[in-house]
């Protein structure tokens, strides 16, 4: 028996290791906020690589967001994606395929180019011309 769960470790350790650019973790302290305002029903998931997966339930319809630090570009429904609700979501790819979100604009508001990303902050314009600030802490 014991054989058996060290070799159960060790084949689950490998797993991690060989995909650990596409397995992506719920981060329960993540905090997301669009214009300033903290969003309630919204899941981060981040990776090895501190890549962003946002899980967006706020309105009513659900939208994925990828955010991935090798194209510093925001990314709608990153393909295929396996998840085990609350817990962890496998993309398709270690550079995961997705639609290129084109940033929304607003009247008053500064433009915002790209994407900023840096260990504690990630920044983006969402398709309706919000800025959108995920927080990893």
């Amino acid at each position: 028996m014991r054989k058996l769960i060290l070799i159960l470790l060790a084949a689950l350790v490998a797993f991690v290791v060989v995909y650990r650019q596409r397995i992506f973790l719920w981060d329960p302290i993540a905090a997301v906020t669009r214009d300033g305002v903290k969003q309630g029903d919204v899941r981060v998931m981040i990776n090895y690589s501190n890549d962003v997966l946002i899980d967006d339930k706020s309105t009513d319809r659900r939208r994925i967001y990828l955010v991935q630090n090798w194209n510093k570009l925001a990314q709608f429904s990153a393909g295929p994606l396996r998840c085990i609700e609350y817990l962890a979501c496998m993309t398709d790819a270690d550079h995961a395929s997705g639609d290129k979100l084109v940033p929304g604009s607003r009247g008053q508001r500064e433009a915002f180019e790209g994407v900023s990303m840096t260990n504690k902050q990630v920044k983006f314009v969402d398709e309706n011309g919000a800025l959108v600030v995920v927080a990893l802490r």
